[in-house]
């Protein structure tokens, strides 16, 4: 009868002991993660959360981790720019200063001019001047057809129209000489003009990158490093191009002032609004070559839009992001 009361129980009765200990072991575990996500160390909490099997929790850590990933890329990016930015500030300094310096030693040319009716003339452009004392004219521009023309105005024509010829002469002759002018100190002229242009468009980025990374707070290099890199270029691009047609009405409308200061103030500013020097490039091609593909390519919408009265509007950073204007409110990046 002790024996039958002695018999050992079944193997098949659980255990409760080892229950306990596992779930006093996840609850550590998780107290464990949760503090580590508290604490910030996300890559600890997301490998506690996966052993856990808790999913949610552990994507959510991931994305603080790739938030994270994606803020420190965008320092070091932006560091980079901030260094590109003052070295290419510093270059169109120096090239401001170089291009002053050989304005003041330029040796301008002068013509000869007696002025024999001994006229007054009437109020001229800052980049001409009379010499009454020596008889002399002069410019310290390049001189083309349109400014000899608007120098001939200056002459009070009456009967005499002989000593407005010889005017006319010296002014033509003026215009020849100066073309000598060109050389060196017209490259010179187009390089501080690209590099206005491209501190317009480092003041737009600038800008920008203030308004997304701290304001915003949805700063992508990733997906919009084309538009913080490849802007400048373009801003060089369409800084040269002004100097080009600067002696036309196609892009900068005639103010009677035609001085290296004025050009360069024009491409700082079109530096800042490319969209906009762009869309006026884009609706000169269509008067001077006609429109047939208007439907066929996205400039012809682009101009398309303009001329509705609509601004047209760039890639937006993000699906759910509203398309930006070709303003400095716009969404890049």
């Amino acid at each position: 009868m002790d024996k039958k009361n002695s018999k050992p129980a079944p193997e098949s009765e659980p255990d409760p002991q080892p229950k306990e200990e596992l779930s006093t072991e996840m609850q550590k575990k998780l107290l464990e993660a949760y503090c580590a996500e508290k604490e910030g160390r996300f890559e600890d909490a997301r490998k506690l959360f996966i052993q856990l099997n808790m999913k949610e929790d552990a994507v959510r850590c991931s994305e603080q981790l790739n938030q994270i990933s994606r803020r420190q890329n965008n320092n070091r990016n932006i560091i980079a720019l901030t260094i590109i930015s003052s070295l290419l500030f510093i270059a169109f300094v120096v090239a401001l200063i170089t291009l002053n310096e050989r304005q003041r030693n330029l040796v301008y040319p002068s013509v000869k001019w007696s002025n024999p009716a001994n006229v007054e003339l009437s109020s001229y452009p800052p980049w001409f001047l009379y010499d009454r004392k020596d008889k002399q004219i002069k410019t310290r521009v390049v001189m083309d057809e349109k400014m000899a023309f608007e120098l001939e105005k200056i002459y009070p024509i009456s009967t005499d129209s002989t000593h407005f010829a010889e005017f006319r002469q010296a002014v033509s002759k003026l215009a020849f000489i100066s073309t000598d002018m060109k050389g060196s100190y017209y490259w010179l002229l187009l390089l501080v003009s690209g590099l206005a242009s491209v501190v317009g468009v480092l003041i737009r980025e600038i800008l920008d990158l203030i308004r997304h990374y701290c304001y915003e707070k949805d700063l992508d290099f990733k997906t919009w490093w084309p538009w913080y890199l490849l802007r400048p270029f373009v801003g060089f691009m369409i800084g040269i191009m002004l100097i080009l047609f600067s002696g036309t009405d196609l892009l900068i409308n005639s103010v009677g002032d035609s001085s290296e200061t004025y050009l360069i103030a024009i491409a700082i500013i079109a530096g800042i609004s490319v969209e906009d020097v762009m869309f006026r490039i884009r609706k000169v091609s269509q008067v001077l070559f006609g429109n047939s593909s208007q439907d066929s390519d996205s400039d012809a919408k682009s101009g398309s839009e303009e001329k509705n009265g609509k601004k047209p509007k760039s890639p937006p950073p993000a699906p759910e992001k509203k398309e930006p204007n070709a303003e400095p409110e716009n969404n890049a990046g």
